[in-house]
């Protein structure tokens, strides 16, 4: 059967050595990609040096980024894909050689195009069947009964990762797909693209994925692999600035794709940020205050 050629396209900022292992990984892929495009907001020149050093093993180009937001950057890289397949990869993520090849091989069997999206699987993660006052709450949040909400995405902007359970099928349904290693049909995607959203872009891959969910199917991969090392950025040490971006954004995401509003939205998002500050409050960070005061910082800023 033939294979369906592909394009990697790396949003990526101030991250040399992340770079390097993640094209080391590409380098070994049993399924090569078309072209690699890196699209690079550092201020510095580490990462365009290490994208320069792979032109001999790789076909890769480095592009500065128009904005520093992984969802533009992303969508700036899509602009310039001209095969029938693009594949999302952070640039903290590693390949396994089989990881590719895996991932793909559905669309090439695909001959309706019915799938839109399909998210390799991170090693060690996974969502763990939720029990008692978490899987009451999620049934309130989600308005339905489900064994363990894995792979669900439900206002108020609560998004599940499968539970990769015993017996379950390589193609694993779901209602929206992770970037960090993420395949698309490159016509589907640049019907919906990423949001708007800036900096980190938290949720963006929730938003756009649940938007194409609505048309194409889309899975989560049983066996495709990939480690993701979730290096730490400018971003990530905001601690209140990054908390304040996320409610924001699922914010955002319930309003501008679930199409929630109305009084009964508003409590069950308050309830949401209770919930997420019971949960700050008893882990180990450091920086609760700041993380607290950003989960209660205003959701109005996306207009």
């Amino acid at each position: 059967m033939k294979q369906l050629p592909h394009t990697i396209v790396i949003a990526t900022y101030e991250r040399g050595e992340e770079m390097k292992l993640a094209l080391d990984s590409v380098v070994t892929s049993t399924r090569q990609p078309e072209a690699v495009i890196v699209v690079d907001s550092s201020r510095s020149t580490g990462v365009r040096e290490v994208v320069e050093s792979f032109a001999d093993k790789l076909p890769v180009s480095w592009h500065a980024g128009e904005i520093a937001s992984a969802a533009g950057q992303r969508n700036q890289g899509t602009r310039m894909v001209t095969t029938p397949l693009v594949v999302f990869m952070d640039d903290d993520s590693i390949l396994r050689p089989d990881t590719l090849e895996l991932m793909l091989a559905a669309f090439d069997e695909d001959a309706e195009e019915r799938i839109g999206g399909i998210a390799a699987r991170m090693e060690g993660f996974q969502h763990s069947p939720p029990k008692g006052l978490l899987w009451w709450y999620y049934r309130i949040q989600a308005g339905y009964s489900h064994p363990d909400y894995g792979g669900k995405c439900f206002a108020p902007g609560i998004n599940c990762l499968p539970t990769y359970a015993e017996g379950s099928p390589v193609l694993i349904p779901g209602d929206w797909l992770p970037s960090t290693c993420l395949a698309y049909r490159t016509s589907t995607f640049l019907e919906h693209k990423f949001p708007a959203f800036e900096g980190y872009s938290f949720m963006e891959d929730v938003h756009v994925s649940s938007r194409v969910k609505k048309t194409h199917d889309l899975y989560f991969h049983r066996d495709a692999y990939f480690v993701h090392l979730d290096a730490g950025s400018e971003f990530k040490r905001d601690r209140r600035g990054l908390a304040a971006s996320r409610i924001r954004h699922q914010y955002a995401f319930a309003r501008d794709v679930l199409g929630c509003s109305g009084l009964f939205f508003e409590v069950k998002f308050f309830l949401h940020r209770v919930f997420a500050t019971v949960a700050i409050f008893r882990s180990g960070n450091r920086q609760k205050r700041e993380e607290i005061q950003g989960t209660w910082a205003s959701v109005r800023q996306d207009g």
